[in-house]
């Protein structure tokens, strides 16, 4: 009877191994990423959990309608203005960095630096390629294209 071989498990790979800046003093992250951040903390999650990290809670996102509250996007682009102009480091994170954060720090870079939402992502994809733009899982794309005309970008960090 032959010897049987075994073959090692394979490793799982992390879907979000470290904060990634996306501009100087900002980064996207995850739950893990919050855990050791020294700088502003946001947390985007819908709903907090009672053992998350000392971080300020914004929901950003209403599963139940699948769309953006751009009212919460709003304030929290604003909050992370204040935490740049005191030259702080600022994490925006989420349950893995890959949804909820990403599309806050898009919506922030959007608002500080007038670029298109679409620019924004590209530019978060560069630092971290395994975000999924809001298009692809929120039918509230339009809800943010829409909620954007009229209203007064936030002012940028010096």
């Amino acid at each position: 009877m032959p010897a049987k071989t075994s073959t090692p498990p394979k490793k799982r790979a992390s879907a979000a191994p470290t904060a990634a800046e996306v501009s100087p003093g900002l980064y996207v992250g995850g739950w893990a990423d919050a855990l050791n951040f020294s700088g502003t903390r946001f947390c985007v999650l819908d709903e907090a959990p009672p053992d998350m990290p000392a971080a300020t809670h914004v929901p950003i996102f209403d599963e139940h309608s699948e769309q953006p509250n751009v009212p919460n996007l709003e304030r929290l682009a604003g909050l992370i203005s204040q935490a740049r102009s005191k030259r702080e480091p600022v994490l925006v994170f989420c349950g893995h960095g890959v949804r909820r954060s990403p599309l806050a720090v898009a919506w922030y870079l959007h608002r500080s630096e007038s670029i298109p939402l679409e620019e924004a992502y590209a530019r978060i994809r560069v630092a971290r390629p395994f975000i999924e733009p809001v298009q692809s899982w929120a039918k509230g794309w339009r809800v943010l294209e829409a909620a954007d005309r009229g209203r007064a970008a936030p002012r940028a960090h010096p």
